[in-house]
């Protein structure tokens, strides 16, 4: 069977960009979306109030362990996967201090958290994954739906971080 994407025209960093950049100032624009590599919109759910608990949680211990900021739902320009929405991005002050304060894309956060959903499909996660390591993020928490939490790194999964850190994450937010 023939994947329709696969003949699709992958969509420039650029224009990709400029999308969403538009999206971002466009009121009629869904409130949780991502844009693949090709440029198409796909739209997410709402996240659960358990979710965003945990992203609260995992954006507040980053920042105290690691200093810096750490944002939740900031949009990343991946290398392969589109403009891709990661739960948590984390990066050190000198980083921040460019950006301008306009909607804009991140490029290469030292750090992406996924906390994962259960409609989420391993198979596009992996792809998101891949997408963020192939832009230059050093690391990709994945915490999963029962509490496991794995830190992936350009040469694979490790269940430690590479930065100072020890996510410690409520039991009761998994029970």
């Amino acid at each position: 069977m023939i994947n329709m994407l696969e003949t699709l025209p992958i969509v420039s960093p650029q224009d990709l960009t400029q999308w969403w950049q538009e999206l971002a100032q466009d009121e009629q624009s869904p409130d949780y979306y991502e844009l693949t590599e090709y440029g198409e919109l796909v739209l997410s759910p709402k996240p659960t109030n358990r979710h965003q608990r945990l992203c609260t949680q995992i954006a507040l211990q980053l920042q105290t362990q690691l200093g810096g900021e750490a944002v939740m739902d900031g949009a990343v320009l991946t290398g392969t996967a589109g403009v891709r929405v990661p739960d948590v991005l984390w990066m050190p002050p000198p980083k921040w201090k460019d950006l301008p304060n306009t909607p804009t894309v991140f490029e290469a956060p030292d750090i992406v958290v996924e906390v994962l959903s259960p409609g989420n499909r391993k198979g596009e996660m992996d792809h998101k994954i891949h997408g963020y390591l192939k832009s230059g993020v050093k690391e990709v928490i994945v915490v999963g739906l029962t509490g496991t939490i794995d830190y992936i790194h350009p040469d694979g999964r490790h269940t430690t971080s590479t930065f100072p850190l020890t996510l410690d994450l409520p039991a009761h937010l998994f029970a």
